[in-house]
């Protein structure tokens, strides 16, 4: 079942695999001065992690290079996997867009699932996919859940 947005990018010739999956951890200051940077990791959000879902096939004499590491690069479709995160028990509504508050953490196990900034900012529209949890804290109650940020 898709759910995640559908972005086109470009990957290393070796890396475009159907169904694999990859997590951009930052934009390096060589992608930003690249030609290609509009069509390749501009659409892409770091901290968010991305699943290949076609791999284009270009009939082109002489492929694009990348500028850090060289390799030869397709164009592919890829699709944005859901972030897992805490959500109050009664905000949660499977299906629902709402605003995202990060959580005050005052407990440990709440801790482990809430997202960092740098993958889920306070105030993005999020869509509420799934209940994958549960976690009782002193100042709640709070699903655990996979969402899918509208940004």
């Amino acid at each position: 079942m898709s759910e995640g947005k559908r972005i086109m990018t470009l990957i290393g010739k070796e890396q475009a695999v159907v169904g694999k999956t990859f997590r951009l951890y930052s934009i390096p200051d060589e992608c930003r001065r690249c030609r290609l940077f509009n069509i390749c990791v501009a659409k892409l959000k770091p901290g968010r992690v991305y699943r290949i879902v076609e791999v284009k096939r270009v009939g082109l004499p002489q492929p694009d290079k990348c500028l850090l590491t060289g390799e030869d690069m397709v164009p592919i479709v890829v699709e944005e996997l859901p972030i897992i995160a805490p959500i109050p028990i009664n905000s949660f509504i499977e299906g629902i867009t709402i605003t995202y508050t990060r959580p005050r953490v005052n407990c440990d196990e709440l801790r482990r699932y809430t997202p960092s900034d740098q993958v889920l900012k306070d105030g993005v529209k999020i869509r509420l996919l799934r209940e994958v949890g549960r976690v009782r804290c002193k100042d709640g109650n709070y699903v655990i859940a996979e969402v899918l940020p509208l940004d």
